[in-house]
């Protein structure tokens, strides 16, 4: 990914406050924050829940960025944004392609959250029933308004005002109608889609609005010929909400869009004829559905198992539904900031990098598998386009775009072209991320509708892109650029000769698997070539340059070399991985993002080095988690870079999963090495983690650690290695893991199929010195 700084951004920080503290008159904005001079001085606000699942505040945050998202995976905005984006749509020709704005017809505030009023409003982020709720305590009545982004009806925005009317014993009070101001502000007209004049109508004697247009610009006119439809349905808000002096009143006003006219309407109807708690209950109902699948539990240290909990509703909120009342559209993938932004520069516009399958899909594979192989099928999806761009660029297979978008065209901004031209490495994480998705799963359907195929594909492209270096007697892969983007337009980066490698060999391995319906030529080839990869190595600091060439002590931006210890698990000495993680944390610059510090944490772990990970675990998410709601910042405070930044929380994810818990995945086991509590921590616990079918249960306390088996599947048998005996997996058993491991999880061979050697460079036996 990139990120390029303001170099200003502090004077204009400034500046900005300087505005703020003179504008005395509060001007109301169409995205509707909170009040200026209610947040004059508060860059946060503080989380007064003391449930670990809501975050509550009686204070928004002073910077709209902050606020927390509502989404299903087909529609998302901010709360009290001007704006709703939905999947797939997008709007700008190549490089200029972003999220498309629909104006926000669902943004609906209460006045007494507008202006000064003498009540104090507490705000909560509900992520067990992924909703967003206002409550404001008023002299005669309690209103609740209850927004979310239905789980069931996923065309749907639904504002839900409930107005309480309170009992006053005053003989002398004079009872009267409560009114209560409401305003629906969506902004202002949409620049990426055409949308003419709402027309009205009357359905079951309410008023609805309706208009269809249409995006004004496509990504690329060769895939994508024509303008993408798009049609949003909202109903009639009133200036005013008039309940009677005693009792309680539900009112319910909804948003729907869609690309197809027919759907949109017939949704908001069919909403809009459900009684009020049955809709909501509908809603919640699939949310508990989700977390009954899978959910992880810190307890003893409250911040961090909400700052957990806090991602998985954020991730969730942008993977599409399980059931929905409509079929749901085809989707098109996670982005660094998730599905409610995504129209800006800065938040990465929407697009799909590495960032999906090397820090989000990991820790979503082990507990939604299903989510993982939607994630796939975007790529499957868009592997045409990437055999397109392997031969306009001269090379065999599939060479997947650097971002991509609607159309899976290469839509990397004009500013950043280095990026798109020299960082392949994506191509190579895909691959590993398939590689991940069959260790787990064995998904044999997977690999007959297109899984052989795209494996095979990544390892032509790499087969094209290796040349032999008859000096060393190595291949090269010249003209690359790693995760570190401050060093462009290398040879032999070693991330990417690794992830390179690792694509290579299991072209080779899914051959097998796939033998009975897919041949490949010569696939030993692959291996071949794999083997003799360059691998930087320098003998003298036993350690891994990041580069053909690099120099030491050249700072660098981000995670790179380490990598190779995690996630890719490279083998090597513990004197080589202690090396690069103590020689690159003092190389990584101090603006970087937060993987960097994840993947040092997992680093350390493995190393046994439980203190040294605790300190730099901190530094993984301590500045760049946004309080009250959670919301992570791709830059440490005081910059912000990409908000809400899905990267830096699927890093962060994995420092809990495969670094504390110690849990890895490879193609024919899964492990738990040294598991421990994260600091502060009394007990942790991963519940739904899924393999091979089975649903298992990890339990982490300072005593002991336990595994607990739910559910197995019938189709593989599974035993567990707990370092000394074997003992066979069966549903309801537990079983008590000794001491610190590795324990091992394990079935028969997939197919009697070899397991690769995953050594590039022979490097155990010549070590490359650079």
């Amino acid at each position: 990914m990139w990120n390029f700084l303001a170099h200003n951004k502090q004077v204009a920080a400034m500046l900005g406050l300087m505005v703020v503290a003179a504008v005395v008159a509060i001007v109301l904005t169409t995205k509707g924050g909170s009040s200026a001079a209610e947040n004059i001085g508060l860059e946060e606000t503080e989380d007064i829940s003391p449930a670990s699942h809501v975050f509550s505040t009686h204070n928004l945050p002073s910077n709209d960025k902050f606020m927390p998202s509502i989404g299903n995976g087909h529609i998302a905005t901010n709360i009290f944004s001007d704006t709703v984006y939905m999947n797939g749509l997008y709007n700008g020709q190549a490089g200029y392609s972003h999220r498309a704005r629909i104006p926000a017809w669902a943004n609906i505030r209460l006045n007494s959250t507008l202006t000064h009023a003498p009540y104090s409003p507490i705000y909560s982020l509900d992520t067990k029933e992924g909703v967003f709720k206002v409550r404001v305590d008023r002299e005669r009545s309690v209103v609740t308004q209850r927004i979310y982004a239905h789980r069931f009806y996923t065309r749907a925005i639904v504002n839900q005002i409930q107005v309480e009317a309170k009992t006053h014993y005053d003989p002398n009070f004079v009872y009267q109608e409560i009114w209560i101001p409401i305003k629906l502000m969506p902004g202002e007209a949409s620049k990426d889609i055409t949308f003419p004049d709402p027309v009205p109508e009357i359905v079951d004697g309410r008023t609805i609005w309706g208009t269809c247009g249409q995006t004004k610009e496509s990504e690329d006119l060769e895939q994508q010929p024509l303008p993408v439809d798009v049609c949003a349905y909202w109903t009639s808000v009133p200036d005013y909400l008039v309940v009677p002096q005693h009792g309680s009143r539900v009112f319910t006003f909804v948003m729907t869009a869609d690309k197809n006219k027919t759907i949109a309407r017939q949704e908001l109807v069919k909403v809009l004829q459900e009684d009020g708690e049955n809709l909501y209950q509908k809603h919640v109902e699939e949310w508990q559905k989700l977390y009954h699948q899978g959910s992880i539990d810190i307890e003893g240290n409250l911040e961090l198992d909400k700052v957990v909990k806090g991602i998985w509703y954020y991730f969730l909120s942008s993977l599409p539904s399980e059931k929905s009342f409509h079929p749901l559209d085809r989707f098109y993938g996670l982005s660094p900031t998730g599905l409610a932004r995504g129209g800006t520069f800065e938040d990465y516009e929407g697009h799909n990098f590495w960032d999906t399958e090397t820090w989000m899909f990991p820790s979503i594979l082990l507990l939604y598998p299903k989510y993982a192989n939607k994630l796939l099928q975007y790529r499957l999806d868009t592997a045409h386009v990437a055999a397109k761009l392997a031969k306009y660029t001269g090379n065999k297979g599939y060479r997947f775009p650097w971002e991509s978008a609607y159309t899976g065209v290469e839509v990397t901004q004009p500013c950043c072209p280095d990026v798109a031209i020299f960082e392949q490495h994506i191509s190579g994480c895909i691959s590993f991320a398939i590689r991940q998705y069959l260790a787990t799963t064995r998904d044999e359907e997977w690999l007959k509708h297109g899984g052989c195929d795209i494996v095979t594909n990544i390892a032509d492209f790499w087969e094209s892109r290796a040349v032999i270096n008859y000096n060393t007697g190595y291949y090269d892969i010249s003209n690359v650029m790693g995760p570190d983007e401050d060093h462009r337009n290398v040879n032999n980066s070693v991330f990417t000769n690794v992830v390179a490698g690792f694509s290579l060999y299991l072209a080779q391995y899914v051959s097998c698997l796939c033998k009975a319906y897919y041949m490949p030529k010569d696939p030993d080839h692959w291996a071949d070539i794999a083997w003799s990869l360059a691998l930087p190595y320098s003998e003298e600091f036993d350690y891994h340059p990041q580069f053909s060439g690099y120099e030491r002590g050249d700072k660098i931006k981000q995670a790179d070399a380490v990598l190779l210890g995690f996630p890719l698990q490279y083998a090597m000495n513990v004197s080589t991985r202690l090396n690069d993680l103590t020689y690159y944390e003092s190389m990584t610059r101090e603006n970087g993002p937060a993987m960097t510090w994840s993947m040092h944490t997992i680093g350390h772990l493995q190393v046994d080095d439980a203190s040294k990970a605790d300190a730099i675990f901190n530094m993984s998410y301590e500045g760049f988690v946004r309080e009250p709601f959670k919301v992570w910042s791709e830059l440490r405070r005081p910059d912000s870079g990409a908000v809400n930044f899905f990267t830096g929380m699927g890093g962060f994810l994995q420092t809990i999963v495969f670094g504390y818990a110690g849990v890895s995945i490879h193609l024919d086991k899964l492990q738990i090495n040294k598991p421990r509590l994260p600091p502060h921590a009394t007990k942790f616990t991963i519940r739904g983690i899924k393999y091979l079918g089975a649903n298992l249960t990890l339990e982490i306390t300072a005593n002991y650690t336990k595994l607990s088996v739910t559910s197995l599947d019938d189709n593989w048998r599974l035993v567990l290695n707990d370092g000394k005996y074997n003992i066979t997996l069966a549903p309801g058993i537990t079983v008590l893991l000794p001491g610190s491991g590795p324990f091992t999880v394990y079935s028969e061979p997939w197919k009697d199929c070899k397991l690769p050697a995953d050594i590039i460079g022979q490097n155990y036996l010549r070590p490359i010195n650079t």
